[in-house]
């Protein structure tokens, strides 16, 4: 991906760059909300399959526009391997808690990745952790203990949906730390385009155990809209770090909290319980303030290169 202009201070140019972020998060709920219509009927396996069937081919088409398909080659294929891996098993678990608890709950515990991201850089990468980020993480999984607690203690579908929420921020979590490795010599869509190859490969391989029935036609269309707004959005958001900094994009993510409680109050009659209501907002303001502080750390020739990094 293209580094961020030295002009990224252009109003002008901040204003698109907000406008592909709002964009990319309308895409990407509209997409979740598509998983969610789907419920039971497609297996989460054939619903990562089709995905990544549209967005290879969306990909390709951009990489052969942009220079060729050389810019898919590569001989990093054991971070390719490390991160495509991780990243496919959060997606798994991420379609599969859609279909288990409402939008906005799945939404709030999507927040957390900053938490785990903290945690796998302490325990992997022996990364310093000073007061401020401890203080950040014990008001963040607090959030998470009020979110998740009740049902976690519970038994049945909310319970089993609430966990394969946490355990797909963890995959995601793992996902971002073999990526920051990646970055600086992989093109974005290189990166991309192996995580769909590999989160298509997995897919094919639950076939056996999942059998894939036979869309209807409202899934078909169901199918499409998931691989085209997934893809839409991803690439939207690259392109908003593209035009704006990130201490200007980042925050916009936790919008997705209020498009997903709309949708799913409007589209599935969804009221999320109270304990996302008072657990989100400490999640919200612990992974707010590591991102933050993160950001304010760089030197700030440095800013532009963070601003440019593809995320998730």
């Amino acid at each position: 991906m293209p580094a961020v202009s030295a002009s990224a201070h252009d109003p002008r140019r901040a204003l698109k760059g907000v406008g592909f972020k709002l964009f990319s998060v309308l895409c990407l709920m509209a997409m979740a909300a598509s998983v969610k219509a789907l419920g039971g009927a497609v297996p989460p396996g054939q619903i990562v399959f089709f995905r990544g069937l549209v967005s290879m081919a969306v990909i390709a088409g951009l990489a052969w526009r942009m220079g060729g398909i050389r810019l898919l080659t590569t001989r990093n294929w054991r971070a390719h391997a490390a991160r495509s891996l991780a990243g496919s098993f959060s997606m798994f678990c991420w379609f599969v808690s859609l279909t288990m608890i409402p939008l906005a709950e799945m939404s709030a515990i999507s927040f957390t990745v900053p938490l785990f991201v903290t945690l796998l850089a302490l325990l992997f990468l022996g990364e310093r952790i000073h007061a401020y980020r401890w203080t950040a993480l014990a008001v963040g999984f607090a959030g998470v203990l009020v979110i998740v607690g009740p049902d976690l203690l519970a038994s049945g579908s909310a319970a089993l949906g609430k966990g394969m929420g946490l355990l797909a921020a963890v995959f995601a979590a793992f996902a971002l730390m073999f990526l920051r490795r990646m970055s600086g010599s992989e093109h974005a869509l290189t990166i991309t385009f192996y995580f769909f190859v590999t989160s298509s490969a997995l897919a094919l391989l639950t076939l056996p155990f999942w059998p894939w029935p036979m869309p209807t036609a409202e899934q078909w269309l169901l199918l499409g809209v998931t691989g085209i707004f997934g893809v839409l959005g991803q690439l939207a958001m690259t392109w908003s770090y593209h035009y704006a900094e990130a201490s200007l994009i980042a925050p916009l993510d936790y919008l997705n909290l209020l498009v997903a409680t709309v949708i799913g109050f409007y589209v599935f009659g969804e009221v999320p319980h109270a304990s996302t209501w008072v657990g989100a907002p400490l999640v919200i303001a612990a992974g707010a303030i590591i991102l933050w502080r993160e950001y304010r750390r760089l030197p700030r020739n440095a800013r532009a290169q963070a601003a440019a990094s593809f995320q998730r």
